[in-house]
C-alpha cells in the first residue's frame, strides 16, 4: 500500500476502538459502509444466486460488511492489511457462527499462493494500493478460469483523502483492468450523496456535524432506488463517487 507499514500502524489504530456494538452498527446502519456494499452486491447479484457453492474472497475486508451479507452457501474468505480488523472480524463473526477464513494480505501476495476463486471482491481499496496494476495482476492470476472481480473506486473525489496515492476515472480503471486480462461485463457509476456530505464535512464545512451524523442515519437504511430518487435533490455540482466494475478473466 502507499506506506504498507504506515497504512497498517492507522487502520489498527482504527479498529482499535471498535467493541460488539460499534461493530454491530457498522454492519447495520452505517452509510459510508453500506452505501459501498448495497451497491456492489446489486452488481453481483446474478452471479450470487448461482445454485452451486463459490469461493469468494474479500480483498481488504475493513469491517466485514460484504463477508456478512454473502449467503450462506458459498465459501468465503477474507484478507486484510490489519491484524486488529483480522481479530475484531474473527470474534463477531464467531459470535454471528458465520464460518470464514480470515488472513492476511501479504500471503495473498506470495508468489507460492495457490487458492483459486470465483469471485474476487475488492472495495475502495485500489487507491490505498502504489502497485495498482501489480494487484489486479495477482487478481487475475488467483482468479478460476472465467472466474470475476468486483471492483470499486472513487472517482470525482470532493475530498481527497490523505490515505489515496492515486485518482481513478472510468476510462484508467477499464484501461487498467484490460491490461491485467480482464474483459469488462459491466461499469456503473453510482452515489451522489456522498459527494454531497463530503462536501458539507470537509470543504465547505456549511452543516455542523452533528447534523451530519443524522443525515448519515437517515440515508443508510434507504433502498438504492429511494437513495437514487432522492438523489435528484442534490445540484449538479455534486457527482457521482463510487465506480462499481464486474470484470471476467479472460
Amino acid at each position: 500500500m502507499g506506506n504498507a507499514a504506515s497504512n497498517e500502524s492507522h487502520y489498527d489504530k482504527a479498529y482499535a476502538s471498535s467493541n460488539l456494538i460499534k461493530a454491530l452498527f457498522k454492519l447495520h446502519l452505517s452509510y459510508d459502509q453500506l452505501s459501498k456494499t448495497r451497491r456492489n452486491l446489486t452488481a453481483i447479484n446474478n452471479i450470487l444466486k448461482t445454485p452451486s457453492p463459490l469461493s469468494i474472497l474479500d480483498y481488504g475486508f475493513g469491517h466485514g460488511t460484504f463477508l456478512y451479507r454473502v449467503p450462506r452457501i458459498h465459501e468465503v474468505s477474507g484478507c486484510e492489511l490489519s491484524s486488529q480488523a483480522i481479530r475484531n472480524i474473527g470474534r463477531l463473526f464467531k459470535i454471528l457462527r458465520r464460518d470464514i477464513a480470515l488472513f492476511r494480505q501479504e500471503e495473498f501476495l506470495l508468489p507460492v499462493y495457490q487458492k483459486k476463486y470465483d469471485l474476487i471482491y475488492c472495495s475502495h481499496v485500489l487507491e490505498h494500493v502504489e502497485g495498482d496494476r501489480d494487484l489486479l495482476t495477482a487478481f487475475h492470476n488467483n482468479l478460476c478460469e472465467h472466474g470475476r472481480l468486483l471492483l470499486n473506486v472513487p472517482i470525482n473525489e470532493v475530498w481527497r483523502d490523505p490515505k489515496h496515492v492515486r485518482e481513478y476515472c472510468s476510462v484508467s480503471t477499464q484501461q487498467q483492468l484490460e491490461s491485467a486480462g480482464f474483459v469488462i461485463e459491466s461499469a456503473i457509476e453510482a452515489d451522489r450523496w456522498t459527494a454531497y456530505i463530503l462536501d458539507k464535512e470537509y470543504v465547505s464545512r456549511s452543516l455542523p456535524r452533528p447534523l451530519i451524523r443524522v443525515l448519515r442515519l437517515f440515508l443508510a437504511p434507504l433502498s438504492i432506488s429511494l437513495l437514487d430518487g432522492l438523489e435528484r435533490m442534490l445540484p449538479d455540482k455534486y457527482r457521482f463517487q463510487q465506480l462499481i466494475v464486474v470484470a471476467r478473466k479472460s
